[in-house]
This record gives structure tokens, sequence and C-alpha cells, in this order.
């Protein structure tokens, strides 16, 4: 008897696991966005204010753990960069369970005492939901911005640039081979070899149209 009791008790604990901590539906999952969105700004605004005794209240318990109060606000004063006014980019955010998530936010830092010199990185930031309040790790942030990936914007925009005009040069292919298998098939019907089907007399019509339009002009 007692064996199914605890057989019964673990099974329903392992269900209100999973029901509570596992992968959020579609619908969850947008709502979950937008509470996470409203807990990262709250820490993007603080951290523009320098307001690092309520940054902290916004840390993870294990991150809390391994830092005092204090000590994490000298280490946020000593840090030589801090985020710029400009509007993070959201790249991605990934909610992998209803408590878990990692957001890929793109931003640029400037440094506290010369502000016109700047850097863009690419963060990874993890927020876990924690007394009804999405949270994030401190010990991440007291090592910004020398973690994540540096961003060079001019390669960037130079290989974005180069795909352009690569997708430009395979589009602008794929028409004249298709312009000229129609003007092979347009030549068979010349000289008899093949009958064009309805949509392909239509077109030729057009194509004539066009064409005296074009000695019109």
């Amino acid at each position: 008897m007692k064996l199914r009791v605890a057989v019964l008790l673990c099974s329903l604990w392992l269900l209100l696991g999973t029901t509570a901590f596992g992968d959020p539906n579609p619908y969850e999952a947008r709502i979950l966005k937008k509470q996470i969105m409203v807990s990262y700004n709250a820490l993007m605004d603080m951290w523009h204010e320098e307001l690092y005794f309520d940054m902290y209240n916004l840390g993870q318990h294990g991150s809390r753990k391994n830092l005092e109060k204090n000590e994490f606000a000298q280490r946020m004063v000593d840090l030589a960069w801090k985020p710029s006014l400009k509007p993070d980019e959201m790249r991605k955010m990934d909610v992998l369970y209803r408590n878990f998530a990692n957001l890929h936010v793109r931003m640029e830092f400037e440094n506290k005492i010369d502000t016109t010199r700047k850097l863009f990185k690419d963060m990874v930031f993890t927020a876990i939901l924690e007394d009804k309040q999405w949270k994030f790790d401190l010990t991440q942030l007291i090592r910004t911005p020398y973690n994540g990936e540096f961003v060079y914007l001019k390669a960037e925009a130079k290989a974005a640039e180069a795909a352009r005009l690569a997708e430009a040069a395979k589009a602008k292919a794929e028409a004249e081979a298709i312009q000229a298998a129609w003007e092979k098939r347009k030549k068979d019907f010349q000289e008899g070899k093949a009958q064009p089907t309805p949509d392909e007399e239509k077109r030729m019509q057009q194509d004539a149209k066009a064409k005296a339009a074009a000695k019109a002009e």
C-alpha cells in the first residue's frame, strides 16, 4: 500500500513538474516572451541609469549567492563600458521551457569616459523565472562587454552586399535562361516543329503588343 502511494505521489510530482516547466505551446510562448521583455527592458533601463542596486534585484538566485550586492555594484562601477542609448536589437528569443529562455541581443556599448568610443557585441542572456519574475545572471553582467562576440559592421555590410549582388546575378541568369528557352520555343513554332498551347499563344500576343508599344515610343 505504501509503495502504491509513493509511486502515485512520484507520478503526480513528475506530471506537475512537466506541466509547470515543460515546453510552452505557441500561445504560451507569446505570453512568456512579453513577460521576459518587460524584465529585460527594466534591466536595461536600470543599466542606462547605472542603478546597480536595483539591477541586483533582477539577478538570479544562483548568481546572488556568489555576489553580494555591494560587490556587484562596485564591479559594475569599475566596468569601462556600458550600453549606449541606442535601442538593442533583439535578434532572437528562444523560450526553451516555461521557466527558461535565451535572449540573443545585438548591443551597442560606449566607453564611460569617452562616449565617442563605441563597439557592438552579440550577446546571449539567459532568463530564468524565479519568484514569479524573470531574472538574469549577474556574473555575466559584471564581465560585460568582454563576453559575447564582437560585431564588425563594415565587414558585415560588405558580406551582405556581396550576397545581394550574387543573388541578383543568379536571378538575372535564371531570367535570361528562361527568356532564351522561350525564344527557342517561338522559333520552333515558326519552323513548324511545335504547336503553341493557348497560354503560349496568349504570351506571344502580349510580346507582340509590348514590342509594338516600344516601337511607338
